[in-house]
């Protein structure tokens, strides 16, 4: 048991500071009939013969009510979860269109604050509770639906022994046996837990000792007994003893004492005349038996109670008030609060209908209580436990979601490792690590592991640049020669026109991952000056700023900028600039010792054993060419860190990076291709690239995000500003599906207009929009490659030049012809033969390629082109154009 003992005393603001002459009155269990608000006669806006109607409720000074979706127990197979879940629809629907009809009455409170708010205008308060877990079926995401509709307790049984626990009234003709031992099912265990997780109440009463027992051991939040009263007065299988009140007490929960005139006092005369009366009008109904949602009301049964009860008095406020005196000395003042039963058998001599509320104030007072006390037990200490419950939702209720996410993904997609965090309300809520640094090694993944984000680090680059313009050392319309005179372009205008802004916004009319190959695979030779001399190289596909096409090595290039115009070099300007004033502690960028910063992810490929890792860091991590385009390397504190920065900046973030030097950060800069997934998935209808963001409208938000793929490992960032919410999420595995369905889920999760798909749903909506779009896309058949020979190439070996990727040789190496690369030794492979076509048959996993010799005017040529057209960008081959410029040395030398 988990006792939770921050009591009245402590807990002020939860309305123990209620006006002694009017106290904020809350009855935690009202019934409704089945035609409620449909039949004129259950219009709660009119003078109704219901206990509780809204002028009841106005003359009476009941406050707020919690109204119940009762359903009675029926048999547990399909055919009865389908009716019981269409009866609480039909209460659910009861209770919205009484809202929608009388707004100006009666209002909806899902919080504490919202009661308390409704109090102050002068305003009725309606609450949602459930009795019987028997309407959710055996779905638990029921469970999640009746929260949204606004369920703020969930009763969990009634009258019967149901999937979720055994009652305290067993039904024999279902098959019940008394409960004894037997407390909460496996599925009723799973119930408790969600409702903690939703910051739902947890209602025990009509359960059996067991369960309640069960549920006070399982629970992380107090507990509620919504409508009981003390089994030491009226010896009642349906009350609680004098142990449970001590142990609800003990727990911090609370004890709603119901007016129902069979728990306050027995009266076996009175059980029999009513049984047999309740027979009689089942049978003049022609009905199997009594069903008090359909015969209560009937003239008959009314009638025949007024005569019982001249005859067998029910109880009266007197006895109601010994049961409360009884509670507060067993559980104590803190724990016990005030509940009806109306128009589902409450009502006592003193108390019969809403109209006499203030009888019960006045009887407490009479019997002592204070205007304090009154206060508690009228609603304060309910509203004390809810919020309870409520605070530990919000912090239980993101966990146990999220770990659901992590775990299904992880699961799913068998992931090496994955770091994920999440911000709500501009709170980080959610830290979640799986798997392993390495497969296999037993290290494992925490919030301190460094994972490359790949192009996560342009919105970093980017945030270098704009403190360098905050700081007078250059603005955004900057010519790039001004601080780079030796960068060329393949057009003179464009080198003389193209401004430092146009670095990052990928509308330079180059081709979509033009000479990636300079910056992957790694490690390779390439330096930074190779790629300011071989930008002027590359052909452009379009006009300068015509159109959208992802490029990194331009983002290279600013980052040369930054070092020009900061007096440093780029790795030292992050460093200076972005991970000490923002306290990155963890980030990497540059060389470092892999063994002395320890704890670092290594990305992974999956083979049919599962994953193995490649790519291993040497112990001396170098620093990269690419290291502005994508190469820093952060933790996902760090990340949550950085992501805080721009969602709920401090005055301390604000000095860091004032908003007037932030706003062309999340500006839309080039427009991009809206593609129908978007349109069908978020309702986007904008896209468009700031300067290292991605913008768009995702289900009616602000989104401002970014991706990051790079050899083995995978990163998300997605901020929704104008909810203050967001998350980060590090993959070191191959993860292209994984990543799209778990940034979709947590979007639609964290979207109000979301659709709240789960993981599985997201899959197979992926799964199928694929096979119909792999359908379109034909990969050519290459299963028929044989090792191409030396003779049969002997045209065409030799070394060979493109001018900005340099020197590749193919030539004859024992039996095979092999291509090599000067300055990117990990692109090698062998010539293959498929039909009259050449493919390279890269040694390490990398994009297959063609290969096109041709000869034109006595120049032999060659160029390039991926064999499946969708595979990475990078793989840029269709950039290159090969001359051959000489023989291969050695024996196997080719003549020209």
């Amino acid at each position: 048991m988990r006792p939770f003992l921050p009591l009245c005393a402590l807990a002020l603001a939860l309305s123990c500071d209620a006006r002694a002459a009017d106290p904020l009155t809350i009855d935690t269990h009202v019934d409704i009939p089945a035609d409620y608000m449909r039949d004129a006669r259950f219009d709660v806006g009119t003078d109704t013969a219901l206990k509780v109607d809204l002028g009841k409720m106005e003359r009476g000074g009941l406050d707020a009510a919690f109204f119940v979706i009762y359903v009675e127990q029926g048999p547990r197979t399909p055919e009865g979860y389908t009716e019981a879940i269409a009866q609480a629809e039909r209460k659910y629907s009861a209770i919205e269109t009484m809202l929608e009809r009388y707004p100006d009455r009666i209002r909806l409170a899902t919080t504490p604050a919202q009661v308390r708010a409704n109090h102050e205008a002068g305003v009725l308060s309606a609450m949602i509770g459930i009795e019987n877990g028997y309407s959710l079926g055996l779905d638990i995401g029921n469970l999640d639906a009746a929260y949204r509709r606004g369920a703020r307790y969930i009763g969990l049984t009634h009258t019967g022994h149901n999937d979720l626990c055994t009652s305290s009234g067993a039904r024999p003709e279902f098959g019940d046996v008394p409960a004894g031992d037997v407390g909460l099912s496996p599925f009723g265990r799973e119930v408790v837990r969600r409702a903690n997780a939703l910051g739902m109440m947890v209602d025990v009463s009509h359960a059996s000792d067991a369960c309640v027992r069960d549920v006070l051991a399982l629970s992380a939040a107090p507990v509620i007994a919504s409508h009981s009263s003390a089994r030491a007065l009226a010896d009642h299988p349906r009350n609680l003893d004098d142990s449970l009140l001590r142990a609800i007490g003990a727990q911090g929960g609370v004890v709603q004492v119901v007016a129902y005139t069979y728990f306050l006092k027995l009266d076996p005369a009175r059980e029999a005349a009513e049984a047999a009366l309740q027979a009689q009008v089942a049978r003049e109904a022609g009905a199997d038996g009594f069903d008090s949602e359909l015969h209560e009301h009937l003239p008959a049964y009314v009638a025949g109670v007024a005569r019982i009860e001249q005859e067998h008095p029910i109880a009266t406020l007197e006895d109601y008030l010994d049961h409360i005196e009884h509670v507060v000395d067993v559980a104590g003042i803190d724990h016990v609060g005030i509940a009806s039963d109306f128009d589902g058998g409450g009502g006592i001599t003193g108390w019969m209908d809403a109209t006499e509320t203030a009888n019960v104030t006045d009887g407490l007072r009479r019997r002592g209580f204070d205007d304090t006390q009154i206060a508690q037990l009228w609603g304060g200490n309910l509203l004390r436990v809810w919020q309870q419950a409520a605070d530990l939702g919000q912090a239980r209720g993101a966990m146990g979601f999220y770990d659901r996410v992590v775990d299904d993904v992880m699961a799913h997609y068998d992931l090496p490792g994955l770091a994920l965090g999440v911000i709500e309300n501009g709170e980080v809520v959610y830290r979640g690590t799986r798997g392993e640094t390495v497969a296999g090694s037993g290290e494992a993944v925490d919030t301190d592991t460094l994972f490359k984000i790949a192009s996560n680090t342009k919105a970093m680059t980017a945030a270098v640049l704009a403190r360098l313009v905050n700081a007078g050392k250059l603005r955004w319309d900057d010519p790039v020669v001004k601080h780079l005179p030796q960068f060329r372009m393949h057009d003179a205008w464009v080198t003389r026109e193209i401004q430092v802004r146009d670095l990052l916004i990928h509308n330079a009319g180059l081709r979509e991952g033009a000479g990636d190959l300079m910056l992957w695979p790694e490690p390779n030779h390439f330096t930074r000056d190779d790629i300011l001399a071989g930008l002027a190289h590359l052909q452009p596909q379009q006009s300068f700023r015509s159109g959208y096409a992802y490029d990194n090595l331009l983002y290279v290039v600013a980052g040369e900028v930054a070092a020009a115009a900061g007096g440093a070099s780029y790795e030292e300007l992050v460093r200076r600039e972005v991970f000490a004033p923002l306290g990155l502690t963890r980030c990497r960028v540059g060389a470092f010792d892999r063994e002395a910063t320890g704890n670092v992810a290594q990305p992974h490929t999956r083979v049919d054993a599962g994953n193995v890792a490649m790519r291993l860091d040497p112990p001396q991590v170098p620093a990269i060419t690419s290291a502005a385009a994508g190469g820093i390397r952060c933790s996902l504190d760090d990340m949550l860190a950085w992501a805080g920065n721009w969602l709920a900046p401090t005055p301390a973030h604000l000095a860091w990076l004032p908003a007037e030097q932030r706003l062309p950060l999340w500006t839309a800069h080039t427009p991009m291709p809206v593609s129908q997934r978007r349109r069908d998935w978020d309702d986007t209808h904008f896209y468009a690239y700031g300067y290292g963001w991605r913008l768009a409208d995702v289900d009616g938000e602000w989104s401002v995000s970014h991706t990051g793929t790079l050899g083995g490992m995978y990163s998300q960032l997605h901020l929704l500003p104008d909810l203050d919410s967001g998350f980060v999420f590090m993959i070191n595995g191959d993860a292209d599906e994984a990543r799209t369905v778990l940034n979709q889920v947590l979007v639609e999760h964290l979207t109000p207009d979301g659709e709240g798909r789960d993981l599985g749903a997201v899959v197979a909506a992926l799964q199928a929009r694929q096979s119909g779009a792999d359908a379109a896309v034909v990969v050519p058949d290459t299963s028929s490659r044989q090792p191409a020979s030396a003779a049969g190439m002997a045209p065409w070996l030799g070394t060979w030049r493109d001018p900005w990727f340099g020197d590749v040789t193919i030539c004859a190496v024992d039996d095979r012809v092999a291509f090599r690369s000067a300055k990117s030794p990990r692109l090698s492979g062998d010539l293959m033969r498929v039909g009259d076509r050449y493919l390279v048959d890269w040694h390490a996993d990398h994009a297959e390629a063609w290969a096109h010799f041709s000869q034109e005017a006595g120049t032999r040529r060659l160029g390039m082109a991926k064999v499946d057209p969708d595979a990475d960008f990078s793989y840029d081959y269709e950039d290159l154009a090969f001359v051959r410029t000489g023989d291969c040395a050695g024996p196997s030398a080719s003549g020209g």
